[in-house]
């Protein structure tokens, strides 16, 4: 599935790892969706994100989630980076968790859960 035109798409760049001087790849078709109430769930821990990214399901995005062995729980960590829009200046994103949606479908995508890095706030 590629990204539906009616959510108006734009473009981000991937960097490995989320500080990386350089990006991986560059102008990658994407939707960013704000998802504050949903991202931060009452009580402690858990997962938690502020924005979530839909991308074709080509696109090499990763998580920085791991389980120990023998453990429940998982401990998150910085994942890839994205810059949107596309381009030096712009606001980076961590990416906290990359899920598959509709796997095997015509609609096959993927979802990436973000959370704001660092703000690019226009000048005076």
């Amino acid at each position: 599935m590629s990204v539906p035109a009616a959510l108006c798409p734009t473009t981000c760049d991937i960097y490995r790892p989320l500080a990386a001087g350089s990006p991986l790849a560059t102008g990658v078709v994407c939707q960013l969706v704000c998802e504050l109430t949903a991202g931060r769930p009452a009580g402690a821990g858990g997962l938690q994100w502020s924005h979530y990214l839909v991308v074709n399901p080509s696109v090499d995005l990763r998580d920085g989630c791991t389980r120990a062995a023998g453990a429940n729980a998982l401990t998150y960590a910085d994942g890839d980076g994205v810059v949107i829009p596309s381009g030096a200046g712009n606001t980076r994103y961590v990416v906290v968790w990359v899920e598959t949606v509709q796997r095997g479908t015509p609609g096959e995508h993927k979802r990436a859960y973000l959370l704001r890095d660092q703000a690019a706030w226009p000048g005076p």
